[in-house]
């Protein structure tokens, strides 16, 4: 049996744009959509509001079975790169999984005053076809209420710091967009909670193998 795509086509979808155009200079850094298109938005470089947030440490650095996740000397642990990226990792969380449909999700973590629409304005998490579930009490996750993308994770504690799912990132680089984003292999969030345990130890080594080959190749 052939495999065949579902296509969307623009002409029914009256409003929304199936593209969102390129970015042409830097304060628009990297663009991300949705498949339908009715959610698109831009990710800017890191500038002096990346610094303005406060945050307890995240799983993927702190594992929450070890000590406190407290961040009591304010550490921007977001900013990587001596602040020019973003963190990004992996998450196999029960909630992520769910919501998700998948056994591993990616996130980057993204200040909110870096997250802006195609005119630069701040971006609504209401707005266009985007739609909040609030999965846990003052836990939030936006998606996209017509193609079911995921997109965004947040909570009342972490207000400013926003998940924002690396798979709606458009690089040129690939999708790992590294350009913008260092990844995080020491460790995926909450693997003690995957239901598959043999993958997650698959994924952390394989994570591991590829950082220490990146090392490698850089010198």
């Amino acid at each position: 049996m052939s495999a065949c795509w579902l296509e969307l086509s623009s002409n029914n979808q009256p409003g929304y744009s199936a593209e969102i155009p390129p970015a042409d200079d830097k304060s628009h850094s990297l663009r991300a959509r949705c498949h339908c298109g009715g959610v698109a938005f831009y990710i800017t470089l890191p500038d002096s509001t990346s610094f303005k947030p406060s945050s307890p440490w995240p799983d993927l650095l702190v594992p929450y079975y070890k000590s406190s996740s407290e961040n009591a000397q304010d550490v921007k642990w977001w900013l990587r790169d001596r602040n020019t990226k973003y963190l990004a990792g992996t998450c196999a969380c029960r909630s992520c999984r769910l919501a998700s449909g998948s056994p591993i999700q990616t996130w980057a973590f993204i200040p909110k005053s870096n997250i802006v629409n195609a005119s630069g304005s701040p971006l609504v998490f209401t707005e266009t076809t985007m739609q909040r579930y609030e999965s846990s009490p003052d836990i939030y996750r936006e998606f996209c209420n017509r193609c079911g993308a995921t997109i965004f994770w947040h909570c009342k504690e972490r207000p400013l710091v926003i998940d924002v799912s690396v798979g709606l990132l458009h690089s040129d680089s690939g999708t790992r967009a590294e350009e913008l984003l260092e990844w995080h292999t020491e460790r995926v969030s909450f693997a003690e909670m995957a239901v598959d345990q043999q993958l997650m130890q698959r994924l952390e080594s394989g994570l591991k193998a590829w950082s220490e080959k990146q090392k490698i190749c850089e010198k």
